[in-house]
């Protein structure tokens, strides 16, 4: 395959596709704008296709990685080594920022990188919720879904879990609940866990370049715990205490996309920069993923390369239509349409009876 292809963002999904189409004969460069990997980041994931996490490494009857894929809990900073593992050393560029993209309706777009202009066949956005490739092919942009989880990673050691209960507040359901996972080499078991909660969208963040590697919160909240004892009980607020102090917790605002195209001309969009969706589908990593092979798959079966890129569009913007539909659902729960917004912090104090620091 004579392609010279760029894919902007290192995650899950341009790792993903910069194996599938390394395998495919593609010369390929993954420039991220962090300035190292991700192998020691990020939380678990609820599930794995390990079939398919093999496909796109090529290695579909050996796991070929020193710690063994696992279809559930499995540690994303693991994932993402066995995926980095799988290119040629020096094919991921990091530390390079890419803000900006010349002639991007011709049939050799430029990216703006440190050594000036350079022209590919094919750019690839794989550069998270807050994706600077997306606005070259569409206008359209995240929205927020209403609620918040606030993720936790902590050792296991010591520590009663998982956090487990939920209760409905004016009509929204509240939930807290975790599983075991494998945390980085070296450091033993962790409980990863999350809670959800309704909150009005001037309280949270934009969405980010890349969900999972977000860094914990240097103190959480003084709402936070105190809002878990009153209701969800004692030992879900113990859980949350120790998971503050001795590992780390962060919101993880719930963002919904579904580009209605994914590509224009030669520029592409994967993962989250092309939908979004709550996790309680389960779909993100898992989805970026299918969006690679399913890229692959089309460049290889048809015999042009925009053939190619309309079969991608097609069957990436019906799945992401699919995806957005089931994260609507998960709202009904977490953030119905009846009910108006109230922070936390709100009906803390309104359940207590007096006025709390902030």
């Amino acid at each position: 395959m004579d392609l010279h292809v760029a894919v902007v963002g290192a995650s899950l999904g341009g790792l993903s596709v910069a194996n599938v189409l390394h395998r495919l004969g593609a010369r390929v460069e993954v420039f991220e704008c962090f300035g190292h990997g991700f192998h020691t980041r990020g939380g678990a994931l609820g599930a794995v296709d390990i079939q398919l996490v093999r496909e796109i490494r090529g290695d579909v009857n050996r796991s070929g990685h020193s710690r063994p894929i696992k279809g559930h809990g499995h540690f994303y900073g693991d994932l993402w080594q066995y995926f980095y593992e799988g290119l040629p050393e020096g094919m991921v560029h990091f530390g390079v920022d890419v803000q900006e993209i010349l002639d991007p309706s011709s049939d050799f777009p430029q990216l703006v990188i440190g050594d000036g202009p350079q022209k590919f066949d094919l750019i690839i956005g794989a550069d998270g919720g807050k994706s600077t490739v997306r606005k070259y092919v569409t206008d359209q942009l995240p929205k927020y879904a209403g609620y918040t989880v606030w993720r936790g990673l902590v050792p296991m050691a010591g520590i009663e879990g998982p956090p487990s209960g939920s209760a409905t507040i004016r009509g929204a359901q509240y939930a807290t609940l975790g599983f075991p996972c494998a945390g980085p080499a070296g450091t033993g078991d962790l409980w990863n866990c999350g809670i959800y909660m309704l909150m009005p969208e001037a309280d949270v963040e934009a969405p980010s370049r890349n969900r999972q590697v977000k860094s914990g919160m240097k103190s959480v909240p003084d709402w936070f715990v105190p809002f878990i004892r009153h209701f969800l009980g004692a030992r879900n607020a113990k859980f949350w205490q120790q998971c503050s102090q001795q590992g780390k917790v962060s919101p993880h605002p719930v963002w919904e996309l579904a580009a209605d195209r994914v590509v224009a001309g030669r520029i592409v969009l994967l993962g989250d920069a092309a939908h979004m969706a709550s996790p309680r589908t389960g779909a993100g990593a898992y989805t970026a993923m299918c969006d690679a092979v399913v890229l692959g798959e089309a460049l290889q079966n048809e015999k042009t390369l925009s053939g190619a890129l309309r079969m991608y569009n097609s069957n990436t913007v019906q799945r992401g239509k699919q995806l957005y539909q089931r994260s609507r659902e998960a709202a009904t729960y977490f953030a119905p349409r009846t009910c108006v917004p109230v922070s936390p912090f709100t009906l803390l104090e309104e359940a207590v009876g007096h006025k709390l620091k902030e």
